[in-house]
C-alpha cells in the first residue's frame, strides 16, 4: 500500500512520546522542528533527550497547559515513569509516536489510540501504523517529504539527503521576498 503525503500543522500541537531512547529522541526532534509540544513518557532517557532546550521536571500530565514556557522551537515535558493506559486520551494528542523496546508495550499504546482514532506511529510495527514520519528537509517554509511507505527507510534517508544538497540556501526566502513584492504595489 503506498501512503498519501498529507501535510499538516502541528504548531502548538500536543504530541505524545513513548519511549526514551535513540528512536523516540529523533521522532522527538522531528516534531519539534514543525512547532509541536512534545510530551515523552518513559521509564529512562538516553542522553540524546539531553540535546533538547527546554526539558522539565516530572509532573502530572493534567498540568501540562501551565507548566511549559516553551521557546519558539519547541519544549519536551519529561516524565519519568512507565506507560498508563490512561496516557492515550482521546482528544488530548494531536499524534502519538510509541517506540519503546517492548512490544508488548508498543503493541498496547498502537491499540489504544486505534479504539481512540488517534494517528499513530509505531516504531517496531509498520502494520499497527497509522501514518509514517517521513525523511523531510526544510528550507524556511520550504518544506519536502519523502516516504517509501514504510518500506525502505534506508532509501528514504538517502534521498532526502540528495534533495537536501539540491534545494539552495536562499529558497526560504522566496516567499518573504514575494510577500515584499507585494506590498511594495
Amino acid at each position: 500500500m503506498t501512503y498519501f503525503p498529507m501535510f499538516v500543522s502541528l504548531e502548538g500541537k500536543p504530541c505524545l512520546i513513548v519511549g526514551g531512547g535513540r528512536v523516540a529522541a529523533r521522532k522527538c526532534r522531528g516534531l519539534l522542528a514543525f512547532g509541536a509540544e512534545v510530551t515523552v513518557v518513559a521509564k529512562r532517557f538516553t542522553a540524546e533527550f539531553e540535546l533538547h532546550n527546554v526539558l522539565l521536571p516530572d509532573q502530572d500530565m493534567s498540568d501540562r497547559a501551565t507548566a511549559c514556557d516553551c521557546p519558539a522551537d519547541g519544549c519536551v515535558q519529561k516524565i519519568t515513569r512507565a506507560f498508563h493506559s490512561e496516557d492515550v486520551t482521546e482528544g488530548k494528542w494531536a499524534l502519538v509516536v510509541t517506540a519503546t523496546d517492548s512490544r508488548d508495550v508498543n503493541h498496547m499504546v498502537a491499540a489504544l489510540c486505534h479504539a481512540r482514532q488517534i494517528p499513530v506511529n509505531v516504531a517496531d510495527c509498520q502494520a499497527e501504523c497509522t501514518f509514517f514520519f517521513p525523511a523531510y528537509c526544510m528550507e524556511g517554509t520550504v518544506a519536502a517529504g519523502i516516504t517509501t511507505s514504510g518500506q525502505d527507510p534506508a532509501m528514504a534517508r538517502a534521498l532526502r539527503r540528495r534533495l537536501q544538497t539540491a534545494l539552495p540556501g536562499w529558497i526560504g526566502e522566496i516567499r518573504e521576498n514575494r510577500k515584499e513584492t507585494k506590498a511594495d504595489e
